[in-house]
């Protein structure tokens, strides 16, 4: 038993469809007729170039196709790591605590940190003499002028 397509052409009716596909005069159901016909396989070579023409027609017409399983697939891999991470960050680190190192030695006692600081703080204090007479030095005319001579003897 056969079964005959509605619009099954003959190849004769095809060339006639063909010819006036090219002077502009066919329908928009006669192109379909025609491009259903072109899309079989088997056709002798003389309609290659036409079967290319509507080929190039129905690519064109073809959607892309977005696919969003990949995106949802990657998309859970990195939510694991972050998770993942974060769970380590969470979990895994030391809590803070205030501390010091004085003398090499750990010391998490708050009272005995500020008394080790204040004692360094008025050692820096008690030194400010220092400083003042190291900027009167500065402007001794006398002792740059003899630094100066120190200097000039090593040009020579």
């Amino acid at each position: 038993m056969r079964i005959k397509m509605k619009y099954k052409l003959s190849p004769a009716e095809a060339d006639r469809l063909i010819e006036r596909y090219y002077e502009g005069l066919t329908t928009g159901e006669e192109e379909k007729q025609l491009q259903t016909f072109l899309s079989q396989a088997g056709l002798p070579e003389r309609y290659k170039p036409e079967q290319a023409i509507f080929g190039y027609f129905n690519h064109k017409k073809q959607k892309a196709v977005f696919k969003i399983a990949p995106y949802i697939r990657w998309a859970s891999v990195a939510a694991v790591v972050v998770l993942v991470l974060f769970s380590v960050q969470v979990f895994l680190t030391e809590k803070k605590a205030n501390f010091a190192y004085i003398d090499g030695n750990r010391i998490t006692n708050v009272q005995k940190i500020k008394s080790q600081a204040l004692a360094s703080l008025s050692d820096v204090s008690s030194s400010r003499d220092e400083v003042e007479e190291g900027l009167k030095n500065i402007n001794d005319n006398g002792l740059i002028e003899q630094q100066l001579d120190v200097f000039s003897g090593l040009e020579k």
